[in-house]
Order: structure tokens, then sequence, then C-alpha cells
């Protein structure tokens, strides 16, 4: 045997063992990402909320966080959820609703490593984003397409609370029916409430007494009786937030839909990623967030002129040319 085999053999073995040593020392893989996600109203409701929690599931499923839902609906509520969950190290607390954006703007300033997200409202700062879902221009297409569908001339417009981004959707529908058909008569009312179907059942039908034969509604859970009463009087609806299809298919002809699940699997992206950006941001059908989802099943009731209307319309949001009111 050559004398100098064994120290070449050892040498070599050398760089092995290294890259095995090394292996043994390398940092521990980061702890996953907390999300928090501050709901108002039931995760169930087969509308707004129910959109967000869909968005909890997948960021759970993709990024393999630990995720928390919180239910909370009065300010107090609101803010002690928000504060609780930074202090219990949530890195990323989004409150899934308009009200949720005063008590998030003072918890954050608070709180500067959390980062927060709400759904629209005038506060924001480096850790906190204001979210604004541009709803309104698919509103803005349903109500060209109730100018088309209504035989009566007159159109209902029922909808949860009057806060600012419900306002600016409802105002979107109302001034695209006119737009179509300026003498038309549209109904328009809050329920104050999101979840009182037989509410909402009742003033849909006094809207239909005084001559609606479409209906749009923007009211979560209580849309179930705007449904429900569209379907007695042999009426059409449309649903929002989601395709709402599958709760009424023989009465809803399309939805004005948000993807709020990937939207929300966005955000907590960059807030793992250390990308997170702060600040009034806003998504619609440009950014490929907002769209109209036909019912398959109803979709033959849908007029070739509207839906010649309604192309022509998204295109022109997308370029840029066309200003949605009340947006």
């Amino acid at each position: 045997m050559h004398p100098r085999r064994p120290l070449a053999v050892l040498l070599l073995s050398l760089p092995i063992a290294l890259v095995a040593w090394a292996a043994t020392r390398r940092a521990p893989e980061p702890a996953p990402l907390k999300f928090a996600l501050l709901l108002a109203g039931p995760e169930n409701d087969e509308g707004w909320n129910q959109s967000a929690y869909e968005g909890l599931e997948l960021i759970q499923l993709k990024l393999g966080a630990e995720c928390r839902k919180v239910r909370a609906s009065s300010a107090t509520q609101i803010e002690q959820a928000l504060q609780g969950a930074a202090q219990q190290g949530f890195q990323f607390v989004y409150g899934h609703g308009f009200e949720f954006n005063a008590p998030a703007a003072k918890v954050a300033a608070a709180w500067p490593e959390t980062k927060f997200a709400t759904s629209g409202g005038p506060g924001s700062a480096p850790n906190l984003a204001s979210i604004v879902l541009r709803t309104e221009e698919a509103a803005w297409e349903l109500g060209l397409l109730a100018a088309h569908l209504t035989k009566s001339n007159v159109v209902s417009s029922l909808h949860g609370e009057a806060y600012d981004p419900v306002k600016r959707v409802a105002r979107a529908f109302t001034a695209a029916v006119r737009s179509v058909k300026p003498d038309a008569k549209v109904l328009e009312a809050y329920l104050g409430s999101w979840d009182d179907v037989a509410l909402a059942k009742e003033r849909a039908l006094a809207h239909a007494a005084a001559g609606a034969d479409v209906f749009f509604q923007n009211a979560d859970a209580a849309g179930a009786g705007v449904f429900e009463a569209a379907r007695s009087k042999g009426a059409l609806a449309f649903g929002c937030n989601r395709d709402q299809a599958k709760k009424a298919p023989d009465v809803i002809v399309a939805s004005a839909v948000a993807d709020i699940p990937d939207l929300l699997l966005a955000l907590a992206t960059e807030v793992r990623d250390g990308k997170f950006k702060g600040g009034a941001r806003s998504f619609g059908m440009k950014e490929g967030t907002v769209r109209v989802v036909f019912n398959p099943a109803l979709e033959s009731r849908v007029p070739a002129e509207a839906k010649k209307a309604m192309e022509a319309a998204t295109a022109a949001i997308v370029k840029g040319e066309l200003a949605i009111g009340g947006s």
C-alpha cells in the first residue's frame, strides 16, 4: 500500500465531515406566520364574512400559518381583540370591515412591529394597510344588467348598514341603471342589519309590491330574505361579495364578486416575506380582484345586448376610461 494513501483518504473525507457537521449546526426553521382574522359577523354567512374566513383557511393551507378567528362587533370588543392579537404575538392582524379601521389605527400606533390591515377606512400607517375593494365596479355592471332585465322599470337595491364602501356600491348600481334607463325607479334601502333575514324579506316584499322585479342586495346572511322574496314573486336577483348562485340558483342571475381569499393570502405572504406595504391600497377589476360571475343555470336569461354592454364596461374600467360614480 502507498504510504501516503491513508492521509489522502483522510483529507478527502474532511470536506464530507465538515458538511455533515455544518448541517447539524444549520439555523432552525423560522416559526410559522401567526395570522388573526377579526370578523364582525358569522363566518358561514355565505357572503362577506365567509369570504374572509375562506382566506384564513387558504393562508393556513398555503403558508402553514397559525391562524385564529375572533368575533368582535362593538368598538370596545374590536379594540380589545386587536390589542389582544398584538400582545399574543400575531404578526398579521386583519379586521374584515370598515368598522375595524379607526380602532386599528389606534392599536397600530402602539404596536409598530405588528402588521395590521382593515377593509377600508381613512386610517393608515406604515404598519396599517387600508384595503379598498372596488366592488362598485362589478355593481355598476349589475346595474347595466338590471336595466336590461327589468320589465316593470322598477328595481330594488337593499343593503346591510350604511358604511361608506356599501354606499359606494349602492350608488354605482343606481347610476348604472339610470345610464341605460334614465326614467327607471330604483328603490334603495338600508336594513341596519347583516343577519336579519325576516327584515330583509319584509323590505324586499315591500319593494316587490311597489313594482320591483329585479333585486340587488349587499346584505350578507340577511340576503337570504331577499332571495326568498324574489322567488315568491317570480323575480330575479343578484349576489354580492362572493358567487352566491348556489344559495338561490333559481333566482340569482349573477354576482358581484371580490376575490377576498386570494387577496388575504397575498397580504399574508407579504408579511411573511417582509414585504408588507401599509397605507391606502385599492383593488378592483384592473388588479383582477373584482369581477361579475354569471350563474350558468340562468345565464341564458341575460340579453346579448346586456352582455355586450357589460363587456365594454369591463374593458373601459380596466383601461381607466370609465370612472364609476361613487367610487
